[in-house]
């Protein structure tokens, strides 16, 4: 799932540089010794507008469908075919001969694919094989473009509901909203779901303006509100990934003998604003740059990993389940953990969320 969120990431960053680009350009252009090179530059402003527009929806439709997609991915490996939500199973089936029904498999978003793949997939999944490989086209479909509504269809399919409204809690889009609004504090009853709704709406009829109308949309956008329309997409996005990224740690680690409960000490921290915890001795061996995680109610989860480990005012590499002098452990962690939540360490690397232990790690915040 990370490499979604990275590939989101480099694009956003490529929509800033077209962005900052335009007025100097057209700045350039302006004062061209040609006249026919000055009289395109209105035409110039117009296309960038256009580009923008439709490059941002664009981006970001691919990113829910691949997360989708990868979420899907994973639970599939995890659970039986019968196993999973009614929900998408029902959406599975009928998505799938929806588009046996069309005729164009091997066009369009279809490439790549044939009937005979399709229909042994879901032979497969219907017959109870394993493992088994579900038709991804079917699972991400979608008949809307992505607003509001037609994103919580789509999560609710593979078993993640009402995610609108839950990352409105969510630390991304509290901090984009905080910035945006100027606050100092975060609201305690979330973003307006107004406001999220209206952002969403706003993005994608500029992109449906542009596809229906050409290169004459009736309201151009200034640099400023791109900006914050790809501020918006981003801290949206990645909240929408914690949430993802909460559940998939919640069924594959924070159940009995997967992952390993850190215990809080009572009445002890967390420090340094949240981000040392001092926990009790662990059943298992902690280490240092050990992946690490914390689940929290309507924001999905924070991650990272451990920076450094303290017994008795003494910095140690590591913690094993013998050391009797290991009573009260200090923890400093890369993200804030609130104050008695069960934190989860992973025996073992996993590369859905962490990338290598020498990466750099985007945790939510």
């Amino acid at each position: 799932m990370r490499s979604t969120l990275d590939e989101l990431t480099k694009e956003m960053e490529e929509l800033r540089a077209l962005v900052a680009s335009i007025a100097p350009v057209n700045l350039a252009l302006s004062g061209h010794q040609d006249s026919l090179v000055r009289r395109y530059v209105s035409i110039r402003r117009r296309f960038d507008y256009a580009a923008y527009a439709v490059a941002l929806y664009a981006s970001f439709e691919k990113f829910i469908e691949n997360l989708v997609t990868a979420y899907v991915q994973l639970e599939s490996r995890r659970v039986q075919y019968a196993e999973l939500p009614k929900k998408l199973v029902k959406k599975h089936l009928a998505r799938t001969a929806e588009i046996l029904s069309r005729g164009r498999i091997g066009e369009g978003r279809y490439a790549g694919l044939s009937e005979l793949g399709i229909v042994k997939n879901l032979f497969d999944c219907l017959n109870g094989a394993n493992p088994y490989a579900l038709n991804e086209v079917a699972v991400v479909a979608h008949d809307q473009n992505l607003r509001a509504g037609e994103i919580d269809r789509v999560f609710a399919a593979v078993g993640i509901e009402a995610v609108c409204d839950s990352v409105r809690w969510a630390d991304y889009l509290l901090d984009w909203y905080c910035n945006a609004q100027q606050l100092d504090a975060r609201p305690q009853d979330g973003v307006p779901s107004a406001t999220v709704e209206e952002w969403l709406k706003d993005i994608v009829e500029r992109r449906n303006q542009v596809a229906h109308r050409g290169g004459n949309p009736d309201d151009l956008l200034g640099a400023d509100k791109m900006r914050d329309a790809i501020q918006f997409i981003e801290a949206f996005s990645r909240s929408v990934f914690a949430m993802t990224v909460g559940r998939y740690l919640r069924d594959h680690y924070a159940v009995p003998g997967k992952g390993i409960q850190l215990v809080q000490r009572q009445g002890d921290g967390p420090h340094k604003k949240g981000t040392v915890v001092v926990i009790e001795k662990p059943a298992q061996r902690l280490f240092v740059g050990q992946p690490v995680f914390v689940l929290i109610d309507g924001r999905g989860a924070r991650w990272g990993r451990i920076q450094s480990m303290k017994v008795a005012d003494a910095d140690v590499q590591a913690i094993e389940p013998g050391d009797a002098a290991a009573n009260g452990i200090g923890v400093a962690l890369d993200f804030k953990c609130p104050k008695g939540a069960p934190l989860v360490a992973l025996a073992d690397e996993d590369d859905v969320v962490w990338g290598r232990p020498d990466e750099t790690v985007a945790p939510s915040a």
